[in-house]
């Protein structure tokens, strides 16, 4: 077994591409051996086609693992450990994804094995951002229902690299949670510990700020922000970081690419050096087109397919995270890591909805939306008028603070259905009992 490999997560990273392509081959085809002996769902895909997959292009015959699929059988995705190793067959924990149209969280679990490579993704994530040795990191996720790697796994993450981390637990997720803050709270907890790396989901940090600057709050430490869970854009990365600016923070805002299925995420060495792959001993990457799901080459637009290397719990192959993108595996210019990286911020691929007759893409919606309003938190919904087929649907979007004038045009010209605007206060959009992180786009009509 190739269980204990010679160097780690962040050592493979500034290797020769060569090289890290022959860890990757030799993890893949350890992992695939064990999943055709020992995975329930692929075992079973695996002998209906007659196949033994083994190798990077053996992989190309394979179907797409939709999230539908995970959903629907979430206990056939996780290996059967009898005989393995304890720390191969020991459940450590279990997270939940979030983001499913049915709301109903699916769960991740992680064996102790598992466990081990996630500290490794962790420090690895940390070290491409420059964290180290006199940051203190202030954790600015709040406390979920089920439990999600959003609030849990910086703690862990921070242990890996041996640097202080203070939770500011912001709002309730539930009645019986009795440890929820305030934001005025949060603001005091992140002054006192003299944190010098933020790390949430930006919607909450941009409220955060603003009234941190409201109290006069002193956060001149602060250098670095790290955000996740909602996309970004430049403009909305601008304004956070004015938004820290006037808090007296010189602070460069660093964006990740966070999914469960991977417990971390890709993130940014700098701002704009694209979305590094912080583990390529543990994930492999492949591009396909939306339509055909052919490989595409480097630097074409695909879909982000991603395969797990070193996993003993729940494993996927071939899995799509439902996110458009663009690869490269060139050397990075800023951190010189060899590392695959994804040079445009990943954008979902939604099923079309239909509002008002038309047939609607909400990426479109929520990318015209960002243009404008940048780290304003809003919300997109699509909702009946009344009860009955012929009530007619509504397009709302609800705004935190002023309503820019621009707004009801680009949403027209966008995607050609006009939308309700209404300005409403921050605690409006944040329902802590749903999740983690603001729903940009909700279809309340279900």
């Amino acid at each position: 077994m190739l269980s204990s490999p010679a160097m780690s997560s962040f050592e493979l990273l500034f290797r020769e591409r060569a090289e890290i392509e022959r860890v990757q081959v030799a993890h893949l085809a350890e992992q695939l051996a064990l999943v055709a002996a020992r995975h329930p769902y692929y075992r079973e895909l695996f002998r209906a086609r007659a196949m033994t997959p083994r190798t990077y292009e053996d992989l190309a015959a394979l179907p797409l693992t939709t999230k539908d699929d995970y959903m629907r059988s979430s206990g056939c995705f996780v290996l059967e450990g009898d005989g393995l190793p304890e720390e191969m067959r020991t459940v450590w924990d279990t997270m939940y994804t979030t983001g499913s149209t049915s709301g109903q969280p699916t769960p991740f679990v992680s064996t102790t094995f598992d466990f081990y490579r996630i500290l490794e993704l962790q420090a690895s994530m940390l070290r491409i951002r420059g964290i180290g040795a006199g940051d203190v990191i202030a954790n600015v996720f709040p406390v979920t229902r089920q439990p999600h790697g959003a609030w849990i796994r910086p703690f862990q993450a921070a242990a890996a690299i041996n640097v202080p981390i203070v939770a500011a637990m912001p709002g309730a997720p539930s009645e019986f949670f009795a440890s929820g803050r305030s934001t005025d709270e949060v603001v005091r907890i992140i002054e006192r510990s003299g944190a010098t790396v933020l790390w949430g989901v930006p919607s909450y940090l941009a409220r955060m700020t603003e009234r941190a600057a409201e109290l006069g709050a002193d956060l001149r430490r602060v250098r670095l922000v790290l955000v996740t869970g909602e996309s970004v854009t430049e403009a909305a990365r601008a304004a956070l970081t004015a938004g820290v600016a006037r808090c007296g923070a010189s602070a460069l805002v660093s964006v990740s690419y966070g999914s469960t299925e991977t417990q971390g995420g890709f993130p940014e060495c700098v701002p704009g050096s694209g979305y590094h792959n912080p583990a390529p001993d543990q994930f492999l990457v492949e591009m396909v087109d939306p339509q055909t799901h052919e490989r595409v080459a480097d630097g074409e637009p695909g879909l982000v397919v991603l395969t797990h290397l070193r996993r003993r719990g729940t494993v996927l192959v071939r899995y799509t995270l439902g996110d458009v993108s663009v690869r490269t595996r060139e050397r990075c210019g800023h951190c010189r890591a060899w590392t695959d990286r994804l040079t445009a911020m990943p954008k979902r691929v939604d099923a079309l909805v239909k509002i008002k007759g038309m047939l609607v893409n909400p990426g479109v919606l929520v990318e015209a939306l960002d243009a404008v309003l940048g780290a304003t938190p809003f919300q997109a919904s699509v909702e009946s008028r009344g009860e009955g087929q012929l009530a007619g649907d509504v397009l709302r979007v609800r705004v935190v603070g002023v309503m820019p004038a621009s707004l009801a045009e680009r949403v027209r010209v966008a995607i050609g259905v006009s939308a309700e605007l209404e300005s409403v206060s921050p605690e409006s959009l944040v329902d802590f009992a749903a999740g983690w992180k603001t729903k940009k786009f909700v279809d309340r009509r279900r």
